[in-house]
């Protein structure tokens, strides 16, 4: 239903727990979150995907559907997104909620030469933002 809507692959990791927004009984957003692995931290929950279908964007659901994911988690993980998408950084920058963690263009490797299906996933041509959720 939101493959054709999300720039990255339409692949959702099978860990992810999914979460969903309605309006009258109909799904119009999702959100996807996943552990996030670190190497000293064990409590990081991230989001994976968040997706609005086009008739609801730009009326602040994906954001809503945002914070109200990240309370489910404050209180026994550290809840993160990274993102590229301007209303969402525009919109976590006025809320008190969230802190920008990172934010600038990635480098990396300007290919996948083994899966070049995933080049448009490479985030070193897109502004990105990493925010963390305060508890």
């Amino acid at each position: 239903m939101f493959k054709k809507y999300h720039y990255l692959n339409t692949n959702i990791h099978k860990g992810s727990k999914v979460y969903v927004a309605t309006i009258w009984g109909k799904i119009v957003g999702f959100i996807g979150v996943i552990h996030f692995p670190h190497p000293i931290r064990t409590n990081i929950k991230r989001v994976t995907r968040l997706v609005v279908l086009p008739d609801y964007q730009g009326i602040g659901i994906g954001t809503l559907l945002l914070n109200e994911v990240a309370k489910i988690y404050k209180d026994n993980y550290s809840f993160m997104i990274v993102t590229s998408h301007p209303a969402i950084n525009r919109s976590l920058s006025k809320n008190n909620n969230w802190k920008l963690m990172r934010q600038g263009r990635q480098g990396g490797k300007s290919s996948n030469s083994g899966m070049p299906e995933l080049n448009k996933t490479l985030s070193k041509e897109r502004n990105t933002c990493s925010w963390m959720y305060k508890k």
